[in-house]
């Protein structure tokens, strides 16, 4: 079985494509986690379209990554296949631009930029892909990706479908696509506005000197946690007023500069960040009385 699904896997992707055993401390940014069995790097919608629909029909494990910007990959690994968007394209007409799932963020904006368009400075320095922004709804700064969206491909059932934003629902961290993972997000369009190259820019940069002093240097998956709704106080200021923060578990460390942060010091393992959590979790629940839910995917 093995050996017929490498072969099947190298035919349709390309050998250069597919790689056996992987380290995933090596493929996301929280330099943290065991091996993939496959790592398949996926150039076109059509080949991701055939792939998924022939591991669907074996039964057999897949996830669709983009940057590996949020995730924490079990210490075990992962024995299946791991899916990354190789396909990043970007297009713009007078109503739209449309991105890829597989363009980075930094791209994007760039792109943006560049045509005078503005609404997504917030993501400047977000680590990630527009799937990953579109699967969490990503946000900062009072900004989420959903308020700029129009419409999204997906691959459903082996054939790519559009969906309006409202299909999408969207909602503080969430999105359909979190509890239907049988939708494969293709790519985005965005309404974005009309602005000024130097007015664009200076947002950007303000951001980035924002995120720049306020959130660790150290690998990590960004915010562990979604912040409760019903909380006047982030994580990170609960975790700070429990006197959390610094706390290690081996080479894990709930961040000195943001309680809301556990990053990677060195050698850190999947189950040192997990205890970590374990351990804000409880607190919280016993201090504040709110149960906590991660923002980071866990594979």
């Amino acid at each position: 079985m093995e050996q017929v699904l490498k072969s099947y896997l190298e035919h349709l992707c390309g050998a250069d494509c597919v790689e056996e055993n992987v380290s995933m401390a090596t493929r996301t940014t929280f330099k943290i986690g065991g091996e993939a069995r496959y790592f398949v790097t996926v150039k076109s919608k059509n080949i991701l379209a055939r792939l998924v629909s022939a591991l669907d029909f074996i039964n057999y494990p897949y996830r669709v990554i983009g940057a590996g910007a949020n995730l924490l990959v079990r210490d075990k690994g992962f024995d299946g296949v791991i899916i990354k968007l190789g396909f990043s394209e970007i297009l713009d007409n007078e109503c739209f631009v449309y991105a890829d799932a597989g363009v980075g963020l930094a791209k994007l904006l760039s792109y943006a930029r560049k045509r005078g368009l503005g609404g997504l400075e917030f993501l400047s320095g977000i680590p990630g892909t527009v799937g990953g922004a579109v699967f969490m709804n990503a946000g900062a700064h009072g900004g989420a990706i959903s308020d700029y969206i129009a419409i999204v491909d997906v691959l459903k059932n082996g054939e790519i479908v559009s969906m309006d934003a409202r299909a999408c629902k969207f909602a503080y961290r969430k999105s359909i696509f979190q509890s239907k993972r049988e939708l494969v997000i293709i790519g985005a369009y965005f309404f974005l506005k009309k602005s000024d190259f130097a007015i664009i820019s200076e947002r950007e940069k303000e951001i980035l000197k924002k995120r720049r002093i306020s959130q660790p240097k150290e690998p990590s998956a960004g915010s562990v946690f979604r912040r409760p709704l019903n909380s006047q106080l982030s994580v990170g200021e609960m975790v700070e007023q429990l006197g959390l923060k610094g706390l290690m578990r081996g080479g894990a460390q709930i961040s000195p500069v943001h309680g809301g942060f556990i990053v990677n010091m060195g050698g850190a393992t999947a189950s040192d960040v997990l205890y970590l959590v374990k351990v804000i979790k409880r607190e919280i629940y016993k201090n504040y009385n709110l149960k906590l839910k991660l923002e980071i995917e866990i594979i």
